[in-house]
């Protein structure tokens, strides 16, 4: 087979690829087969995470563990690596010098025993904040440098690995808005949050974004979603919904979340997505498929939403409307007046003005109409 037609056979892989990523595997074989090089692969760095994934077929399923548990943040290539331009192809000697590495801690006790040499080029798919992803071919230990036709042969076809990728995160954000996120999620009042296993966020509603915002009780660390607390607590609970966890009995679960400004406290539920069965992890869509669905439920939030709705509805005012909505929980006057931290005489005055402008005459009836107009407002 001609250089010419390996070539054209590696795009027309590539972009098959893109629909079908189980092929990956192969076209970087098929790769390194044109090269003649010893491995090839694409690895990803989610730097403030600190999670890393890659597409490597020639190495050893221990040595990518032993890499992306130790390894891959010690890495000074990886690390150099991340500041060139996307599309931009370099060599190793580019990043670092050559003795410098050679002498590395890394390149003694990881590259060269699983075999990457000293020889190697790469290219940046992808740049971003805090992500990077790259496809990188590795000439044997010994092996003579990478020469002019392996590096011609790679620089005309990284344009095409970096529009596949670009492609491939397109038609993940598709997936998982078909599978796991349908517009209904949007519109709803509680936040809703998609993350992957290691509680990254994957889609994320209005409400969700907003409380991440604004940093009251739900959060970001490092990349990952946290609340007050327990740091891990919710970590765990979303990695329980990939994996069993030493303590976890069940995936999922409950949590009451403080929040210092605020009276009332969130509540979160985890819960397994299983529609996260029909995605396949990418490296370089920044997330892995998501496994767990996390509702945001703001009991200070749902209380405006409702005093809100009640002021529309029949017109009261907002003191009106704060009494109303806690005469809905049926508990009596004084029970309202209570929480409401209000005399029981300005109770009284409030009911008698909430029963002319409701139309009704006893508690029982106010309620039930409360009770129903709060349902069609939901509903609406």
């Amino acid at each position: 087979m001609t250089s010419t037609q390996k070539f054209l056979d590696i795009i027309d892989h590539t972009y098959r690829a893109v629909l079908d990523s189980r092929q990956w595997p192969a076209v970087l074989n098929e790769l390194a087969d044109a090269l003649g090089a010893h491995q090839v692969g694409m690895p990803s760095f989610d730097w403030q995470a600190n999670v890393f994934s890659t597409i490597a077929p020639r190495l050893a399923s221990e040595a990518l563990t032993d890499y992306s548990d130790f390894w891959a943040f010690r890495d000074e290539a990886a690390a150099l690596a991340a500041f060139r331009q996307a599309g931009e192809v370099y060599l190793l000697d580019d990043l670092v010098p050559r003795a410098a590495f050679a002498a590395s801690q890394v390149f003694n006790e990881y590259w060269r025993p699983n075999g990457y040499g000293l020889e190697a080029m790469g290219a940046t798919l992808v740049r971003e904040a805090h992500f990077s992803a790259f496809i990188c071919v590795f000439n044997a230990p010994g092996a003579e440098a990478i020469t002019s036709e392996q590096k011609r042969f790679f620089a005309a076809l990284v344009p095409h690995f970096t529009r596949a990728v670009r492609l491939s995160r397109r038609f993940f954000n598709l997936e998982i808005d078909t599978a796991a996120f349908p517009k209904s999620l949007e519109e709803m009042d509680h936040g809703i949050l998609l993350t992957d296993a290691f509680a990254r966020v994957v889609r994320a509603n209005p409400a969700a974004k907003a409380a991440l915002d604004e940093r009251d009780g739900i959060f970001l660390r490092e990349g990952r979603l946290s609340v007050n607390g327990t740091s891990d607590a919710l970590q765990k609970l979303v990695f329980s919904c990939a994996h069993r966890y030493p303590g976890i009995d069940s995936p999922g679960g409950d949590l009451t979340v403080p929040r210092p400004h605020k009276s009332t406290p969130l509540h979160i539920t985890v819960a397994p997505l299983r529609a996260a069965e029909s995605l396949r992890a990418v490296p370089w869509t920044a997330t892995t498929p998501p496994v767990a669905i996390i509702t945001v439920a703001d009991p200070e939030r749902a209380r405006l939403r409702r005093e809100s709705n009640l002021r529309q509805c029949f017109q009261l005012t907002p003191a009106e409307a704060a009494f109303a909505g806690e005469i809905m929980k049926g508990d009596g006057r004084k029970a309202a007046a209570r929480r409401c931290k209000i005399t029981d005489g300005t109770a009284k005055c409030h009911l008698a003005k909430i029963f002319e402008k409701t139309g009704t005459r006893r508690q029982a009836e106010l309620v039930q109409l409360l009770l129903a107009s709060s349902t069609r407002a939901d509903s609406s």
